[in-house]
């Protein structure tokens, strides 16, 4: 039988109809066994919109009530005792991440005998939903060193149904290819675009599937698009920090745009720490009174660290795991820490990197993918984020330290970052911006997104998306699209700024394109990739986004 099932043989039925019979016995016995227990005490219930506890059998039967029961009492009380004064206040947020990932791993729902859905389905398919779910236990220890799969094998392929919209590689330098997707409109507006992913995962979240592509909404509303695609590092790259990698990525590449396009200017837009680069490009652009930056974009992006001051009105939509309430790290830990994501190469791996990311959403990134595959026997449906996702690229260790010290102490929103000798002040980026933040980011909370676009110098347009770190970049229109926003500057507390803000039923892109549009000059003729002097290359989306 292969890992994924087929059709069952003989001994397989054989097998599958006993091992049905004894989850069936065992869920009886069970239950029968609970059932002289009375009702328990009346007590808060699991939050409505937690998923794992919506089969009614966690409230039908006695055992399973009693067990959730149980559970939420001894998990608020451990979250509780984390985060009270006997834990030192520089250890409390340790202390809280780490409570929850063990709350979270020891719920009832991971585990066979306390989970009723999977024991009704073994039950019901006469054990061959447990067997299929050990073929998936194993496939996964064997080929994903036992992480649960998120996405099924081979489902999307680069250029084909990810990364797809028609481009060619214009430029290629050691770090980065820079891309230049195909116009599909007559004219385009004057000024460009150039797109700056982060230098963890790879730069097709601006490109995921045709309908929920970024690059291919800005093509199709007239605008001339330029991606950097960065390199997975070699071991003799270890050593690149952030002045190198500004250097030779985002400024080179905004070379390459000016020089192709004959513009001096380009709309500017970063997504995670791909924005920290834009927003340094705008300042250091400012400090030597040079024109590069036409209007800054920032998707999910933290410019400044400080811890958060005040609570959200929104309390439930407040994450403790989220990196703008990062508390002060010694030198020792962070040499520790990049010492332990690090692999044979010298290098930080992606995947770990990935895996940290994973258990600050565990519940949804490891728990449900596992009771979903080892215990349903379930295969995950496509899903193309989770693709992305996984896609990863190793970071040279210099520039990994560098980003840890640069958040620990707060350097970029201090003004105390220098590149190339220019400093990087960000009150001095005059152009305007817009910003976006997900309500739900696990990465990096919306009120850090918003601390961050209080520190620039132009006019900011703030957008909250009812979203997390990735959901809300991926937002084209549809039905039902909503975000938040205001007019006017932006108040110091983010409390205040909730209280006034209105909500507008669209898609964000729809409000981007207009705000583009008015910030990019007139309507030009389209125009080819690359120039004489950079001819068109191989197609987007190009050689580095692949494995090396």
């Amino acid at each position: 039988m292969s890992p994924c099932g087929s059709e069952p043989n003989a001994y397989e039925d054989d097998f599958g109809s006993a091992l049905g019979a004894w989850c069936g016995t065992t869920l009886a016995h069970v239950r029968a066994a609970m059932s002289y227990m009375p009702h328990p005490s009346a007590g808060p219930g699991p939050d409505p919109d937690d998923r794992r506890f919506q089969d009614p059998v966690w409230r039908s039967h006695p055992y399973h009530r009693h067990l959730l029961q149980a559970y939420l009492t001894w998990s608020r009380l451990a979250l509780a005792a984390a985060g009270t004064p006997y834990v030192p206040a520089r250890r409390r947020r340790q202390a809280q991440l780490f409570t929850q990932l063990l709350t979270e791993a020891l719920a009832p729902t991971n585990f066979l005998p306390s989970n009723p859905a999977a024991l009704r389905l073994a039950r019901d398919t006469r054990g061959r939903s447990l067997m299929r779910g050990a073929g998936n236990f194993l496939d996964d220890v064997l080929r994903r060193g036992g992480r649960p799969t998120k996405v099924p094998p081979d489902t999307y392929r680069l250029g084909e149904n990810l990364a797809a919209t028609p481009g060619r590689v214009v430029y290629r330098n050691e770090l980065m290819e820079v891309l230049q997707y195909e116009p599909q409109t007559v004219e385009v507006r004057r000024v460009p675009l150039l797109l700056i992913p982060a230098w963890v995962n790879k730069f097709y979240i601006f490109d995921l599937a045709p309908g929920r592509s970024l690059v291919e909404w800005a093509v199709r509303e007239g605008f001339t698009v330029f991606a950097i695609s960065l390199r997975d590092p070699a071991p003799d790259q270890s050593r690149l920090g952030l002045e190198e990698y500004f250097l030779r990525a985002p400024l080179r590449a905004l070379e390459i745009v000016g020089e192709i396009t004959g513009e001096r200017r380009a709309h500017l837009v970063g997504v995670c720490a791909g924005g920290m680069l834009a927003a340094s490009a705008a300042a250091w652009f400012a400090a030597a009174e040079e024109t590069g930056a036409a209007s800054l974009t920032l998707l999910a992006s933290a410019l400044d660290y400080a811890p958060s001051e005040s609570a959200t009105t929104e309390p439930s939509t407040r994450n403790s795991t989220s990196t703008g309430d990062t508390a002060k790290t010694s030198e020792a830990e962070l040499s520790l820490l990049t010492r332990l994501l690090s692999n044979r190469r010298g290098l930080v791996d992606g995947r770990k990197v990935s895996l940290l990311f994973d258990l600050l959403r565990a519940q949804d990134t490891i728990w449900q993918p596992l009771t979903s595959g080892w215990l349903l026997g379930e295969r995950p449906r496509p899903f193309d984020i989770w693709a992305w996702s996984e896609d990863v690229i190793d970071v040279p260790r210099d520039l990994f330290g560098q980003t840890l010290r640069l958040a620990r102490d707060n350097t970029l929103a201090g003004g105390r970052l220098r590149i190339g000798q220019r400093p990087i002040d960000l009150s001095t980026v005059a152009q305007d911006a817009f910003v976006v933040a997900g309500v739900r980011d696990h990465i990096i909370s919306w009120e850090t997104v918003y601390r961050s676009a209080r520190l620039l110098g132009g006019d900011v347009s703030f957008h909250l998306v009812p979203s997390g770190h990735v959901g809300s970049i991926i937002n084209p229109p549809r039905p039902g699209a909503t975000y938040r926003t205001g007019r006017g500057a932006l108040p110091t507390d983010p409390r205040e700024w909730t209280a006034r803000c209105s909500t507008e039923r669209e898609s964000w892109w729809v409000a981007w394109s207009r705000w583009l549009a008015d910030r990019s000059g007139p309507r030009v003729p389209s125009r080819a990739p690359g120039s004489a002097r950079h001819p068109a290359g191989a197609p987007a989306p190009g050689r580095y986004v692949r494995p090396r």
